[in-house]
This record gives C-alpha cells, structure tokens and sequence, in this order.
C-alpha cells in the first residue's frame, strides 16, 4: 500500500481574484525528488510552492497531487508546507508516496497511480522522465541539452537514452517547457520539430531556502575580496564536463601569481566523486594553494562556505541555468564563469565571462588581481550581480503564473469540449 501524506492549508480569508469555475486538478510526477534535493528537486519543490501561491492570490481553487517516491516524501511535504507569502485559503496539496524508490517505483507504479487517480486538468513532469502517461495533458520541463552540446563527454549509451527521452516528450507531452531561453534555443537548433510544438519559459529563480537567510552586505563583501588570504569555492560534480579541468589549472595559474604578488588562497570543492576525479586531482603540487574537499554538505553548512568565500568557480561546458549561480550571488560571492550563453543570458552581456584555454584563465587570474586592487571596478561587479539577482529573483514566480495561465486555458478547453458533447 503507498502511504499518502495530505495536509490541506487553511486561510485567513483575503481579497483574491474571482475564483475559477470549478477547482483545478494538477499531478505532478515527482519521482527524481530526492531527499538530499538536488538541482532539480529544489527547482520543484520550489515551482510547485510558487505555484500552489499563485493560484491562492487568484483565487483560483487547486488541488496539487504530488506523486513521489517514499524516501524523500517527507521531505517534500515540509518542503511545500513552508509558510509562503501569506497562508493559503484555495489551494492545498496532497503528497502521495508509493514505496518502491527503484526505476520500477518512479517510471512504473508512479504513472500507474497518476491514472488511477485522473482525470487531471494537467500532469507536470519537473524533468523529463521515461514514462507513459496514456493521453493525459502532460507537460514536461526541459532544463538543457548539455548531453547534445557538450556530447563528447557522454558516453555513446548516455547520449542516445537521452536522444530518444527528448524525441519522445516531442512527441507524448501536450507542450514542453525549458527552464531558460538558451535552453529553448538548443532544443530549436537540434530538434527542428519542436517549432511546431506549444512551448512555455518556466525559469529558475532564487530558491526559498536563500531568501530566508540573511545576506552579507557590500562591506563585508569587499573585505573578503580585498583580503591576503582568499577563499575559493567549486560546487558541482568533479569532472570535466563541471569544468573541473579547468578548475585544476586555475590552482596552478593561482599558486604562481601568488607566488610573485603575495598572498594565500583556500579552494573548497563540494561535489560528488566521479570516475574522473582521482586523474583530475593527481599531481597538484600547489604552494601557495591551498584545496580542501569537502563531503555531504546540508543548506546551512552549504552557505557558510558562501558567505565566506570571495568567489565561486563556474567552468562548466554547460549548463541548464546552473542554481548555484543563485546562491553565490546571493551572498555575494563573485562568481568565476565560464564563456557559455546560459551564463551571459543570467548575468548579462557585460559580465566578464572566461573560455577554457590558458590565455583565457590567465585573465580569470587577473581578474582576480584586479578586483582586489581597485575598489571601483569591485564595486562594479558586485552591482552587476545585484542586477541579476534583481531580473531572476522572481523566476518561480513568473513560472508558476505561466503554467497556472496554460492549465486554466486547457480547463477551459476541456469544458467547452465536455459542454459541446453534451
């Protein structure tokens, strides 16, 4: 038996927008949640919440039934439950888990319970995922095609699985969401057949787990970017594709311009261990460098590292949106980045952006130097950072007005075609 977790959100009462004709009905098939929330995970839970307040501030009633995997169940509950802007009177949500967290559990028993339990006014899918839905109004949310863009680090299995999961969501979803422009315009330019295909931008925004923690100031910022000793932070998977070659050489190119102006330097690396990792931090005889690994990092212990380090290394070949962006930016914690257009769709066209090859990291390095030395430029980049966090900051909640927009068209649909037939 799968244990259903509900908790209904009762209200004070408020003005609201005139309610819908009849209350929603939305499944979401959250099976890639997990319980340590990664990328996706906090992109969902924090989309669904948002959207769960939309439809209260319209007025509109919803009922939100989440389908996931026990494991993380209880996580994703708290996760939603958290209160938002103000207490919800119209919309509620349901959890409901099934027990098996195996591919059967999240592609199998997770589909066959959105059917026993539609009709529904729309099933979301957070990420594209391997399931059969059955004529349902699907939408599924594409977040890149790095294994297109960067192919020659998947392996020829990787990329031909994803090939097809992208051809079938093409073909199976109702419409298809991409969570930035640049994502929209890679799945364009390799699959000429979504042009035909209804598309929604569902962004990234800043997550609720940021906005309730408090953030540094410009003071404190610039103290730690004008210090002998600086503090460095990676986040992200330790391969190349993350870019983390490219990390590797910085610590050299860092250690001997340290060597020559002065000066110490601590990189932290958070991330998973990959089968490329041991060859990546071989033979690093780094002096004035210093690099710590860190394991399992949780949400508070994660911002520490922020809020103390002066800079946050981004080298990846691609990106989807790239979340922690959000969270250095946040406690200001000058982002390092690579020269990709995801990076220059979110920080805009006048952020300094570094390609992979030594000239290109040396300048990384002097960047570095430089935001050290002159205050005016410092305080430049940390204004432009402002602004960016400015124009994403409300990126769920953009998303979710999108999607509440699409589902209350498609009801409408629905009704009328219902109301024809009768």
């Amino acid at each position: 038996m799968s244990a259903i977790l509900a908790r209904d959100l009762e209200t004070d009462n408020r003005q609201t927008a005139p309610a819908a004709s009849r209350a929603l009905r939305i499944a979401v098939a959250a099976g890639s949640y997990v319980s340590r929330r990664d990328g996706v995970s906090v992109y969902a839970e924090n989309l669904l919440a948002s959207l769960l307040d939309e439809a209260d501030n319209r007025g509109v009633g919803l009922t939100l039934d989440v389908y996931v995997c026990a494991p993380a169940a209880e996580t994703l509950e708290a996760m939603l439950a958290r209160p938002g802007p103000s207490r919800r009177t119209r919309a509620r949500f349901h959890v409901i888990s099934v027990p098996d967290d195996s591919a059967r559990g999240r592609f199998i028993d997770i589909p066959r319970r959105i059917r026993a339990g539609g009709p529904y006014d729309c099933v979301l899918l957070p990420n594209l995922q391997p399931v059969w839905l059955r004529g349902e109004r699907s939408l599924a949310v594409l977040h890149d095609l790095t294994y297109r863009v960067a192919r020659a680090h998947f392996p020829r299995w990787r990329f031909r699985y994803m090939d097809l999961l992208t051809r079938w969501h093409l073909r199976a979803d109702s419409a298809i969401a991409c969570i930035s422009r640049t994502s929209e315009e890679d799945l364009l330019r390799f699959y000429p057949a979504a042009a035909r295909r209804e598309r929604l931008h569902l962004p990234n925004g800043l997550p609720v787990k940021l906005a309730a923690t408090p953030r540094i100031g410009w003071d404190d910022a610039e103290r730690k970017l004008a210090a002998d000793h600086l503090n460095l932070l990676f986040v992200g998977r330790l391969n190349r594709l993350k870019g983390f070659d490219r990390v590797r050489r910085v610590c050299g190119l860092l250690d001997e311009h340290l060597a020559h102006a002065g000066g110490r330097a601590t990189v932290h690396v958070v991330g998973k261990d990959t089968s490329e990792t041991a060859g990546l931090l071989a033979d690093m005889p780094l002096h004035r460098v210093q690099l710590i690994r860190h394991g399992y990092l949780d949400d508070a212990e994660l911002n520490v590292l922020y809020r103390r380090s002066a800079y946050c290394l981004f080298l990846s070949r691609n990106e989807g949106f790239g979340l922690p962006l959000m969270e250095a930016i946040w406690q200001r914690c000058v982002p390092l980045l690579s020269d990709i257009d995801i990076f220059r769709e979110v920080m805009g066209s006048q952020y300094p952006l570094f390609a992979g090859d030594d000239n290109s990291l040396r300048d990384l390095v002097g960047f570095i130097e430089q935001m050290r030395e002159d205050c005016a430029y410092r305080r430049g980049i940390l204004a432009r950072m402002d602004s960016a966090l400015g124009r994403w900051r409300d990126g769920y909640g953009e998303a979710a007005a999108s999607l509440l927009d699409w589902v209350l068209v498609r009801a409408g649909e629905r009704a009328r075609s219902v109301g024809g037939a009768a």
